[in-house]
Protein backbone atom coordinates (compact mmCIF):
# COMPACT_ATOMS: atom_id res chain seq x y z
CA UNK A 1 0.00 0.00 0.00
CA UNK A 2 1.53 3.27 -0.96
CA UNK A 3 2.97 5.56 2.10
CA UNK A 4 0.58 8.56 1.35
CA UNK A 5 -2.54 6.72 0.89
CA UNK A 6 -1.70 5.23 4.09
CA UNK A 7 -1.04 7.86 5.84
CA UNK A 8 -3.87 9.71 5.25
CA UNK A 9 -6.41 7.18 5.54
CA UNK A 10 -4.95 6.44 9.18
CA UNK A 11 -6.09 10.21 9.38
CA UNK A 12 -9.39 9.70 8.53
CA UNK A 13 -10.04 6.61 10.54
CA UNK A 14 -8.85 9.25 13.46
CA UNK A 15 -11.61 11.43 12.90
CA UNK A 16 -14.22 8.62 12.16
CA UNK A 17 -13.22 7.53 15.62
CA UNK A 18 -13.93 10.79 16.82
CA UNK A 19 -10.65 11.86 17.89
CA UNK A 20 -10.13 14.99 18.81
CA UNK A 21 -8.64 18.03 16.24
CA UNK A 22 -5.50 18.81 18.57
CA UNK A 23 -4.97 14.80 18.78
CA UNK A 24 -5.54 14.90 14.69
CA UNK A 25 -3.07 18.03 14.55
CA UNK A 26 -0.15 16.77 16.49
CA UNK A 27 -0.55 13.15 14.63
CA UNK A 28 0.27 15.56 10.88
CA UNK A 29 2.82 17.14 13.01
CA UNK A 30 4.43 14.25 14.34
CA UNK A 31 3.82 11.44 12.23
CA UNK A 32 3.96 13.24 9.32
CA UNK A 33 8.09 13.92 9.81
CA UNK A 34 8.32 9.93 9.97
CA UNK A 35 6.20 10.14 6.41
CA UNK A 36 8.52 12.58 5.21
CA UNK A 37 11.81 10.81 5.96
CA UNK A 38 10.26 7.72 4.52
CA UNK A 39 9.66 9.82 1.11
CA UNK A 40 13.03 11.29 1.16
CA UNK A 41 14.85 7.91 1.38
CA UNK A 42 12.57 6.34 -1.11
CA UNK A 43 10.25 3.96 1.18
CA UNK A 44 7.38 4.27 -1.08
CA UNK A 45 5.10 1.58 0.45
CA UNK A 46 4.49 0.93 4.05
CA UNK A 47 5.79 -2.71 3.96
CA UNK A 48 8.94 -1.42 2.91
CA UNK A 49 9.29 0.37 6.06
CA UNK A 50 11.85 -1.31 8.67
CA UNK A 51 13.12 -0.72 12.34
CA UNK A 52 15.94 1.07 10.44
CA UNK A 53 14.02 3.37 9.00
CA UNK A 54 12.50 4.09 12.30
CA UNK A 55 15.11 4.03 14.34
CA UNK A 56 17.64 6.17 12.04
CA UNK A 57 14.49 8.70 11.71
CA UNK A 58 14.01 8.92 15.60
CA UNK A 59 18.09 9.37 15.81
CA UNK A 60 17.91 12.34 13.23
CA UNK A 61 15.40 14.20 15.54
CA UNK A 62 17.51 13.14 18.68
CA UNK A 63 20.57 15.03 17.02
CA UNK A 64 18.64 17.98 15.74
CA UNK A 65 17.69 18.69 19.69
CA UNK A 66 14.67 16.81 20.61
CA UNK A 67 14.37 15.86 24.28
CA UNK A 68 13.88 12.25 25.33
CA UNK A 69 10.11 12.81 26.38
CA UNK A 70 9.65 14.65 22.36
CA UNK A 71 11.75 11.14 21.28
CA UNK A 72 9.28 8.82 23.18
CA UNK A 73 6.18 10.84 21.87
CA UNK A 74 6.95 10.58 18.34
CA UNK A 75 7.85 6.60 18.64
CA UNK A 76 4.28 5.88 20.03
CA UNK A 77 2.53 8.14 17.15
CA UNK A 78 4.66 5.88 14.36
CA UNK A 79 3.36 2.75 16.35
CA UNK A 80 0.24 3.88 16.48
CA UNK A 81 -0.03 3.97 12.60
CA UNK A 82 1.97 0.91 12.01
CA UNK A 83 -0.60 -1.13 14.64
CA UNK A 84 -3.29 0.32 12.47
CA UNK A 85 -1.98 -0.92 9.10
CA UNK A 86 -1.49 -4.19 11.28
CA UNK A 87 -5.02 -4.06 11.73
CA UNK A 88 -5.75 -3.22 8.13
CA UNK A 89 -3.73 -6.29 7.22
CA UNK A 90 -0.97 -4.25 5.37
CA UNK A 91 1.56 -5.64 7.39
CA UNK A 92 2.18 -8.50 9.06
CA UNK A 93 3.88 -6.93 12.29
CA UNK A 94 5.24 -3.96 13.27
CA UNK A 95 8.52 -2.89 12.25
CA UNK A 96 8.55 -0.14 15.42
CA UNK A 97 8.20 -2.93 18.42
CA UNK A 98 11.26 -3.73 19.02
CA UNK A 99 12.50 -0.05 19.03
CA UNK A 100 13.36 1.38 22.88
CA UNK A 101 11.62 4.23 24.31
CA UNK A 102 14.25 6.43 25.66
CA UNK A 103 15.11 6.92 29.38
CA UNK A 104 13.59 10.17 30.54
CA UNK A 105 15.21 12.83 32.44
CA UNK A 106 12.80 13.00 36.22
CA UNK A 107 12.63 16.23 37.32
CA UNK A 108 11.58 16.38 41.18
CA UNK A 109 10.33 19.14 42.43
CA UNK A 110 11.36 20.28 46.30
CA UNK A 111 9.34 22.39 48.33
CA UNK A 112 10.09 26.12 49.17
CA UNK A 113 11.39 27.37 52.07
CA UNK A 114 8.14 29.27 52.28
CA UNK A 115 6.10 26.11 51.72
CA UNK A 116 7.82 23.81 54.45
CA UNK A 117 6.99 26.93 56.73
CA UNK A 118 3.39 26.71 55.96
CA UNK A 119 3.24 22.54 56.06
CA UNK A 120 4.70 23.06 60.03
CA UNK A 121 2.25 26.00 61.12
CA UNK A 122 -0.69 23.81 59.65
CA UNK A 123 0.12 20.96 61.75
CA UNK A 124 1.44 22.64 64.80
CA UNK A 125 -1.85 24.53 64.70
CA UNK A 126 -3.99 21.58 64.21
CA UNK A 127 -2.05 19.44 66.61
CA UNK A 128 -2.31 22.39 69.49
CA UNK A 129 -5.65 22.60 68.72
CA UNK A 130 -7.15 19.08 68.34
CA UNK A 131 -4.46 17.46 71.12
CA UNK A 132 -5.63 13.96 69.25
CA UNK A 133 -3.13 11.36 68.48
CA UNK A 134 -3.79 11.60 65.05
CA UNK A 135 -3.13 14.90 64.83
CA UNK A 136 0.40 14.27 66.76
CA UNK A 137 0.92 11.31 64.24
CA UNK A 138 -0.05 13.95 61.40
CA UNK A 139 2.75 16.38 62.95
CA UNK A 140 5.91 13.72 63.31
CA UNK A 141 5.12 12.50 59.71
CA UNK A 142 5.70 15.85 58.11
CA UNK A 143 8.95 16.49 60.98
CA UNK A 144 9.80 13.04 60.42
CA UNK A 145 10.13 13.92 56.28
CA UNK A 146 11.04 17.61 56.53
CA UNK A 147 14.20 16.43 59.07
CA UNK A 148 14.87 13.62 57.89
CA UNK A 149 14.23 13.02 53.93
CA UNK A 150 13.23 9.28 54.20
CA UNK A 151 10.25 7.98 51.97
CA UNK A 152 6.95 7.15 52.25
CA UNK A 153 7.50 3.11 52.28
CA UNK A 154 10.23 3.65 54.93
CA UNK A 155 8.14 5.67 57.25
CA UNK A 156 5.07 3.07 56.78
CA UNK A 157 7.42 0.01 57.70
CA UNK A 158 9.78 1.79 60.52
CA UNK A 159 9.33 0.64 64.41
CA UNK A 160 10.01 1.98 67.68
CA UNK A 161 13.18 -0.37 68.04
CA UNK A 162 14.37 1.83 64.84
CA UNK A 163 14.65 4.95 66.68
CA UNK A 164 17.83 5.61 68.76
CA UNK A 165 17.02 8.86 70.99
CA UNK A 166 20.37 8.64 72.82
CA UNK A 167 22.77 8.93 69.29
CA UNK A 168 19.98 10.74 67.31
CA UNK A 169 19.29 8.26 64.72
CA UNK A 170 16.86 6.40 62.93
CA UNK A 171 17.31 2.71 61.16
CA UNK A 172 16.05 2.41 57.91
CA UNK A 173 15.61 -0.17 55.23
CA UNK A 174 16.52 1.11 51.68
CA UNK A 175 16.04 0.35 48.34
CA UNK A 176 18.67 -1.69 48.06
CA UNK A 177 17.35 -3.35 51.07
CA UNK A 178 20.84 -2.34 53.66
CA UNK A 179 20.32 -1.11 56.80
CA UNK A 180 20.66 2.63 56.90
CA UNK A 181 21.32 4.85 59.67
CA UNK A 182 19.77 8.29 59.44
CA UNK A 183 20.67 11.38 61.90
CA UNK A 184 17.71 12.79 63.60
CA UNK A 185 18.62 17.07 62.51
CA UNK A 186 15.32 18.18 64.66
CA UNK A 187 15.99 19.11 67.99
CA UNK A 188 12.10 19.24 69.40
CA UNK A 189 11.70 15.61 67.72
CA UNK A 190 12.35 13.73 70.09
CA UNK A 191 10.53 15.87 72.99
CA UNK A 192 7.51 15.76 70.17
CA UNK A 193 7.84 11.90 69.42
CA UNK A 194 7.57 11.02 73.13
CA UNK A 195 4.32 12.89 73.31
CA UNK A 196 3.03 10.72 70.34
CA UNK A 197 4.67 7.79 71.77
CA UNK A 198 2.56 8.46 75.35
CA UNK A 199 -0.86 8.81 73.48
CA UNK A 200 -0.51 5.85 71.26
CA UNK A 201 0.17 3.33 74.44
Amino acid sequence: MLLKFAYQDFLDDGKFKNTTKANIQNYKMLLGKFIDYCAENQVINVEDITYNHVRQHLLICQERGDKPNTINTKLLRIHAFLNYMVECEVISKNPAHKVKMQKQDTKIEVFTDAQIKQMLNFYRRNKQREKTYVAYRDYMVIVLILGTGIRRGEIVNLQWRDVDFVNRSISIFGKTRRKETIPITVRRMKKEWIKWSSMNN
